[in-house]
């Protein structure tokens, strides 16, 4: 069983990649307790780096747009219109959020996933779905899904004291840009990486075993659960691509992932290093 440190026992320094959105945070003018968080992880001895998405604040950019919002099988449908508003979105939050770094002290810089080949993707196969006519398929765009990592320019900033804060728009081999899931971002990078940990931070205590009953977490999933756990309908909707990329991270070898709520005071820490479990935590 991969438990965390025990309560006063030091913890073994090492990368762990973070990976938030606005909502998660409770918003981003939370941004700045979040920062603060991230402060302390370094104070702490670890290496960490952020990786980020936007999925309700490109919604929101679109629907102010006037822009129709299509969604299949939970992706968004990325035309080219689209992509152009969720890299330009995603780059004013990472903006916001290296801001929000230097201002608790670290020195912080914002990469997209696209830079020099981090997180190289390929196009999705489109999706089959049940239609009025029967089977349809839907071509989802510019959205791609991670297949290599370079790990080089991450670990380079890491090295000279930065935190990298990544955001998931990724390219691939030809430089063709792609809108990339970012927990399966943040997977694909922690891996890359040789983070020793992942943390999904979300709007939630961790995976439920009742639905809306937050005294009903799990605290800890390993790979042979995923079966029943899907199976019996308790592991669903959006929280079965979030579980997806902690085990895409362990299979990649990262020793620990974990599924915690960002508006938890000090989450993030104390999941780390309290030796209490306050969400899920998932192992192989």
């Amino acid at each position: 069983m991969a438990n965390l440190a025990d309560i006063g026992a030091p913890r073994p320094a090492g990368k762990v990649v973070v990976k938030f959105g606005g909502s998660s945070i409770g918003g981003m003018e939370q941004i700045d307790v979040f920062a603060r968080q991230i402060s302390e992880l370094r104070e702490r001895g670890l290496t960490p780096v952020i990786l980020h998405g936007g999925g309700p604040e490109i919604t929101d950019e679109m629907k102010r747009c006037g822009l129709p919002v299509k969604k299949v099988a939970g992706l968004r449908i990325t035309d080219d219109v689209t992509l152009q508003i969720a890299k330009a979105v995603l780059s004013r939050i990472n903006d916001r959020v290296v801001v929000s770094l230097r201002n608790a002290g670290l020195k912080a810089i914002g990469v997209a996933g696209s830079e020099a080949d981090t997180l190289v993707a390929r196009k999705m196969e489109p999706v089959i779905i049940d239609g009025a006519g029967g089977k349809e398929i839907v071509d989802l765009g510019h959205v791609g899904e991670v297949v290599k990592v370079d790990p080089r320019l991450v670990n380079t900033l890491c090295d000279k004291g930065f935190v990298p804060v990544v955001y998931s728009i990724c390219a691939d081999d030809s430089g063709m840009l792609m809108n990339v899931n970012a927990d399966t971002a943040a997977a694909a990078l922690a891996a890359g990486i040789g983070a020793t940990d992942m943390v999904l931070v979300t709007d939630a205590p961790g995976v439920l075993r009742v639905f809306e009953d937050l005294s009903s977490t799990i605290p800890e999933i390993r790979e042979a659960d995923l079966g029943p756990l899907t199976s019996s309908g308790i592991l669903k909707d959006g929280m079965i691509p979030k579980v997806e990329a902690c085990f895409i991270a362990l299979r990649g070898g990262v020793r620990t992932a974990h599924i915690i709520c960002g508006t938890t005071p000090n989450s993030i820490v104390d999941q780390l290093f309290s030796g209490r479990n306050l969400g899920t935590r998932l192992v192989l």
